[in-house]
């Protein structure tokens, strides 16, 4: 779903903006510092409840103030609003209803980051990668944000056990909690593996649009290797107990990217993995838009840093073609080549300045 109209307010030096932004691509430019990445902030914490910047919202709310406020009217009717202030507190609205759950917004307004450090999805650990591939899940397969708490859930329950080992009591509990996180597992586990096979060919067509020059070959690793998740838990059992945590499962889950049987992180250049991480992403609105029909809002900070002159251009044209809905910063006005590239009536510039925000006719 795509943003129609955006309030924001005491987000950082975002005293009071309101914007209508474009349906497809939305250029915000001025000097750092001017509230650019704010605005792409208070558009993630819409959607997630969350700032992109981390987990604190004190830091986020503007000094002097209380609390922080963002609104958006959505395509086809929809609304969203949040508010939270500094204590933590949450109010968040759905169509102009009370919502409990911030997974109501989010399943409304599926966001995909590009910012200037993408590539630590290629050459950071593997829980850089869960959380892309576990939010591409939550918007395409109904069912799987169930799937996973319950999951998650079990292993809570079977870590604890873990902790306060006592041979004597444990035992039949630790059995009877390894049989629930198996079954769950194995529904996490199917649910995965099928969202990552749809994912693949979308994956290839990104990258041969990007024009990356080499070949990736993307696959989901369970976890937990070949063997049957029961018996690679049982054989590790006293590793759990000394560990006090359970080391194999879903929770332990990747992504496998390989460049000629060798792995993409050691193998890569920084320039490579920016690629294929914009690669990743893209494929994974790709796949969203042909499963349920979605438009996806992609945030792009430091328009430019990402890629050379070439595959930028690129990538602007498969976002493009893609009818996604992008906001995107930089530091310069854009050039007149960039503007022709989406077309006069599909591109809307903002200026901004000591956090006001202007539309550029």
């Amino acid at each position: 779903m795509i943003i129609n109209e955006l309030q924001v307010l005491h987000v950082r030096n975002l005293t009071s903006v309101s914007i209508n932004p474009n349906q497809q691509f939305n250029y915000l430019y001025g000097e750092n510092g001017a509230g650019k990445t704010a605005l792409l902030e208070a558009v993630h914490l819409l959607a997630r409840g969350r700032s992109f910047r981390g987990r604190r919202i004190a830091p986020i709310i503007q000094t002097g103030e209380r609390s922080l406020l963002v609104r958006a009217e959505l395509a086809d009717g929809h609304s969203l609003g949040i508010s939270r202030d500094r204590s933590g507190k949450t109010e968040l609205h759905v169509d102009r209803a009370e919502a409990r759950r911030l997974s109501d917004a989010a399943a409304l307004l599926p966001v995909h980051l590009i910012l200037p450090d993408v590539s630590q999805l290629i050459f950071g650990g593997p829980g850089e990668r869960r959380q892309c591939l576990d939010w591409g899940m939550f918007h395409v397969k109904q069912g799987y944000l169930s799937a996973h708490r319950k999951y998650l859930a079990a292993l809570r329950q079977r870590n604890a056990i873990l902790k306060s080992w006592n041979e004597a009591g444990s035992r039949a509990a630790i059995d009877a909690w390894t049989e629930t996180v198996c079954r769950e597992a194995e529904t996490v586990h199917d649910y995965r593996c099928e969202y990552v096979s749809g994912l693949i060919p979308h994956f290839q067509a990104a990258l041969a649009g990007l024009e990356a020059g080499f070949a990736i070959e993307l696959a989901y690793k369970s976890g937990w290797g070949e063997e049957e998740l029961a018996k690679v838990l049982g054989d590790s059992l006293d590793n759990d107990v000394k560990l006090g945590s359970t080391g194999a499962g879903p929770h332990r889950a990747d992504l496998s990217l390989k460049v000629a049987d060798r792995d993409a992180g050691v193998t890569l250049s920084r320039g490579q993995g920016k690629l294929v991480a914009i690669g990743l992403i893209l494929a994974q609105a790709q796949l969203l838009k042909d499963r349920t029909g979605q438009r996806s809002v992609f945030l792009i900070d430091d328009l430019g840093a990402e890629l050379d002159g070439a595959h930028g251009a690129r990538m602007l044209t498969l976002l493009r073609s893609s009818g996604c809905q992008v906001i995107s910063t930089s530091t310069r006005p854009p050039s007149e080549e960039f503007v022709a590239l989406f077309g006069r009536g599909n591109f809307a510039m903002f200026h901004v300045k000591q956090g006001q925000i202007n539309a550029v006719a």
